[in-house]
């Protein structure tokens, strides 16, 4: 199998729908193909915030934890395209992040 380049994947995370039935596993394989075949960096992050302002109250099943988790495990600053996304349209998730955000950088201190 060819190995995609991480403008394609990211490219299909951004025009990613549901099925009518509510399905979210086309998100889940895209997302569990960027974590696993390109190097996460901060040219993703747009796109990853765009699926939490085109779906704002996670109807995902869990699929959208993903992105939380794989931002929150990687190394990069991500707080101000967060609240640049937050501004452009509040969500679940987002808030979320932004909470965790805050917690861990105040007990860090």
């Amino acid at each position: 199998m060819k190995m995609r380049l991480q403008n394609e994947i990211l490219s299909d995370i951004d025009q990613f729908e549901p099925s009518p039935e509510g399905d979210w596993r086309g998100l889940d394989a895209l997302l569990t193909e960027l974590w696993q075949t390109t190097k996460v960096n901060e040219a993703c992050l747009p796109v990853l915030f765009r699926v939490f302002e085109r779906f704002p109250d996670d109807s995902s099943a869990g699929v959208c934890w993903g992105i939380v988790h794989g931002i929150e495990s990687t190394d990069l600053d991500y707080e101000k395209p967060l609240r640049e996304s937050l501004a452009r349209r509040s969500s679940e998730l987002g808030q979320i992040m932004l909470h965790r955000l805050e917690k861990w950088t105040a007990s860090a201190q």
